[in-house]
C-alpha cells in the first residue's frame, strides 16, 4: 500500500485534517487544546493552524483516523 501526504494547497477544500495524537505527543505546545478525535474518542491536540482548515471544509480527526479515512478514500 501507498499513501501520499503532501501539505494542503491554497485552493484546496474538504478532505480530512490530522490531529496529533497525545499517545505520541503527551505534552502539547504552546496554543495547543486538548480534545478528542470525534470518531474514536482518543485524546489528541487542537492545533492553531486547524482552525484555518476547518474553514476550509476538512474534517478533523486525530491523526490514525485520517490516515485510515484517506486510504480508505483512495482504494
Amino acid at each position: 500500500m501507498e499513501v501520499k501526504i503532501w501539505p494542503r494547497g491554497p485552493k484546496e477544500k474538504g478532505g480530512y485534517a490530522m490531529m496529533p495524537m497525545r499517545k505520541n505527543i503527551p505534552v502539547g505546545r504552546d496554543g495547543w487544546e486538548l480534545t478528542q478525535c470525534p470518531a474514536c474518542g482518543c485524546e489528541c491536540w487542537k492545533t492553531p493552524l486547524l482552525s484555518v482548515v476547518l474553514q476550509q471544509g476538512a474534517t478533523a480527526l486525530c491523526t490514525e483516523c485520517a490516515l485510515r479515512k484517506g486510504v480508505e478514500a483512495n482504494g
